[in-house]
């Protein structure tokens, strides 16, 4: 078995090929001088026709091999060993269960806090490059899953279950067939800016208990846009504990078919509609 670092992972084939300086063997060889190494995959990766993982060794990374010829000119990449590089821990910082390196970033008024609690050696961790990061922390009683993306991004599934998403930037989601949402317990929706509804068929909503709009700087408007048929139907008794102000003509429903709707706006009281109540015009 032999050992030596990468040293260059720019591989023209695209064939996820290293370039490996061996010691003892290539101290005096220039980096474009040094063959390109073959590197071998775990069982689970089929390496056929797209599928698979991708190479993922890194300039510096510490790898061990063997010579596939007598001329040793053939290496082959066997595994990479995690090292301690000038005084630089090159093992995750996630894997070595120190404090969350993302606790200080800002949270949301309603987030909860994260399940972050490893223990050595429980934590699994995959992290690129530029800093996108997974997470399979095995830790007893602490048990949880993490993706991230660099810019901050992230979900995080707790032991217990709970879900938590973090999106930094906009959102979107396109749903091509059917969508169902359920709920076992309550749901609460915080907008700090404006927000906008648009169902191009019907909207129906059921409510067991109460219905309470309450605009707290605005008003309320129902409209229908309808020129025809346009009307909004209020199927119920009616409490105004305000002022009642009406633009149009106001009128009453027919209460038979032998006796007309009543304008109210030019209406006057008299003995048959009113018996209590005086003869006179509308104020």
């Amino acid at each position: 078995m032999y050992f030596g670092i990468v040293k260059s992972v720019s591989d023209p084939k695209k064939l996820g090929r290293v370039k490996v300086k061996i010691y003892d063997l290539h101290d005096n060889i220039k980096t474009e001088d040094l063959p390109w190494s073959q590197v071998m995959m775990p069982a689970n990766t089929p390496a056929i026709n797209g599928t698979g993982h991708s190479v993922n060794l890194a300039i510096g990374s510490l790898v061990a091999g063997i010579f596939l010829d007598g001329m040793m000119q053939e290496f082959m990449v066997m595994g990479s060993l995690p090292t301690k590089t000038e005084g630089i821990e090159d093992n995750n910082v996630r894997v070595r269960a120190e404090a969350d390196p993302n606790a200080d970033e800002e949270t949301g008024s309603y987030q909860p806090s994260s399940g972050y609690a490893p223990v050595y050696p429980y934590n699994n961790v995959m992290e690129t490059e530029s800093g996108h990061v997974k997470e399979y922390d095995d830790t007893p009683s602490a048990e949880r899953i993490m993706e991230r993306h660099k810019s901050g991004t992230q979900y995080e599934i707790a032991a217990n279950g709970s879900k938590t998403e973090r999106i930094v930037r906009d959102n979107y989601q396109l749903v091509v067939g059917h969508d169902t949402l359920e709920v076992f317990g309550d749901v609460r929706i915080i907008v700090s800016g404006n927000a906008d509804v648009a169902v191009a068929g019907n909207m129906n909503t059921a409510v067991g208990g109460n219905i309470d709009a309450t605009s707290t700087t605005g008003n309320i408007t129902l409209k229908t846009t309808d020129s025809v048929n346009k009307k909004v139907v209020l199927d119920a008794n009616v409490l105004v504990k305000g002022n009642l102000v009406v633009n149009q003509t106001t009128t009453t429903s027919a209460q038979s078919s032998t006796r007309s709707a009543v304008v109210l706006d030019n209406h006057t009281h008299d003995d048959f509609d009113s018996p209590t109540v005086q003869t006179g015009t509308p104020n």
